[in-house]
């Protein structure tokens, strides 16, 4: 009996030793797979953002390349074609941009030079096309922004070579020093790309008669005009009241057409104007969770956020979902006119609702009393200018941005395409013919216009 027993305790101790065993065996094949999932997903995003970066610079590379030829073209045609060429270059380098891992960097002045180089060359191709001649002033402001495409084709390509021999990285340094993979001193993405905004040192200032000249980021900001001065201590205190109360420390003054003043803590900045003391933009660069509001919901705490400003009336155009951040674009409502100069843009981040950010340069710049012309043209007349290929939606009136400094108070169809796409038509109310057509881009991340 007794050795009936042994037995069975020794055949009950070999079964849990091998259900164990099976366990740990299991348990560690299912570590290994999801390591190995997870190493795939890693590997794939770094492709995605090495793919984006080789076609950024293939583009800058081709835009050097055609302003180049851009110094010697000679009649309208070449000149057309060229304009049409670079539009379409700098138009795919900045989705190439768009794409990178560059989320808190500033890249302001990359943006300005690919929006400007397309929109110049524009502006020449109509002038010619008038018979106007390129001066030798127009044809150096092409020598320098071909001297910019090239430097930044040399960078982008010393950055793909550094990123392939390892002496470069997409993950952020801190990460990857706390995951012991990497050494301190190794510099991320982001490092070369602050390298790349620190060469606009001698850009060009380019006067054209086009949306990106810089005799519009010039102009003096029309809703600040005839508003006092604020100290420094007060624009603090504003400052501390627009993120929550949260201290801030003075860093500097703001220069360009909206002198201001900057503070800052560890994650938050504020520029305030020195006119008026209005809050021109804060950025709140914490770290971003799961998201746990709805895209929906996310809208209404910016529709909420931006009425507590008291600005006045604004209307929800646009919106982008990046980085767990929902952006939305409002622009002003004036007499139920929408006025696309004067945008607001309010980032809500959605683990939590909070605005993490606020961009008023737009409507500080732009905003006034509009006195809108008479309409020569009815809707009915409006309408009748459409592509038949288009299925009217919807109507309003609406005031848009023109070349130069110039708006058009215009008739807003949103439209529906051949493939049911969105398109929004705008027809002139004084002179009934098409200012602009937008296409509309929707998906789960947003809506945006091209």
């Amino acid at each position: 009996m007794m050795e009936r027993l042994r037995n069975m305790s020794r055949r009950s101790l070999v079964r849990v030793i091998s259900f164990t065993l099976a366990l740990i065996v299991a348990l560690a094949a299912a570590a290994i797979g999801g390591y190995t999932a997870s190493q795939k997903y890693r590997t794939t995003i770094e492709y995605s953002y090495q793919r984006a970066l080789g076609e950024l610079t293939e583009y800058i590379s081709n835009l050097d390349i055609t302003l180049e030829k851009g110094q010697y073209a000679a009649t309208e045609k070449q000149m057309q074609g060229l304009s049409s060429e670079l539009w379409r270059q700098a138009g795919n380098a900045k989705n190439a941009l768009s794409q990178l891992p560059l989320e808190g960097e500033s890249l302001g002045n990359t943006y300005k030079f690919l929006s400007q180089v397309g929109n110049f060359c524009l502006a020449l191709s109509e002038k010619a096309e008038g018979g106007g001649k390129i001066t030798e002033e127009e044809l150096q402001a092409f020598d320098q922004l071909s001297d910019y495409a090239s430097s930044l084709s040399q960078q982008l390509g010393q950055m793909e070579s550094d990123l392939a021999n390892g002496a470069l990285s997409f993950e952020k340094t801190k990460d990857a020093v706390a995951a012991g993979g990497s050494d301190a001193s190794m510099p991320d993405i982001n490092s070369g790309f602050h390298e790349m905004e620190e060469g606009f040192t001698d850009y060009p200032t380019l006067i054209y008669d086009g949306p990106f000249s810089d005799h519009i980021q010039q102009q003096k900001p029309k809703y600040l005009s005839g508003k006092a001065a604020v100290s420094q201590q007060d624009a603090l205190e504003i400052a501390e009241k627009a993120v929550g109360g949260a201290d801030l420390a003075y860093t500097g003054k703001t220069s360009g057409n909206l002198p201001g003043f900057q503070f800052a803590n560890d994650t938050l900045t504020v520029s305030v104007t020195q006119a008026g003391g209005m809050v021109e933009y804060f950025l709140n660069a914490r770290t971003i969770g799961e998201p746990t509001l709805s895209v929906e919901e996310g809208l209404k705490k910016a529709q909420a956020a931006l009425k507590d400003k008291g600005l006045g009336e604004f209307i929800t155009r646009y919106y982008q979902l990046s980085g767990g951040i929902l952006t939305v674009n409002f622009a002003a409502v004036q007499e139920s006119v929408v006025l696309y100069p004067d945008l607001i843009k309010v980032g809500v981040a959605l683990d939590t609702g909070e605005v993490v950010s606020y961009d008023a340069k737009g409507y500080l710049q732009n905003h006034t009393e509009r006195e809108l012309p008479a309409m020569a043209v009815s809707e009915e007349e409006a309408r009748a200018v459409l592509s038949p290929r288009l299925t009217v939606k919807s109507h309003a009136m609406a005031l848009v941005p023109s070349d130069g400094l110039s708006e058009a108070y215009c008739h807003e169809f949103l439209c529906r395409g051949r493939d049911d796409e969105p398109v929004l038509v705008y027809v002139n109310v004084e002179t009934g013919m098409e200012e602009q057509i937008l296409i509309l881009l929707e998906s789960d991340a947003g809506v945006l216009a091209m």
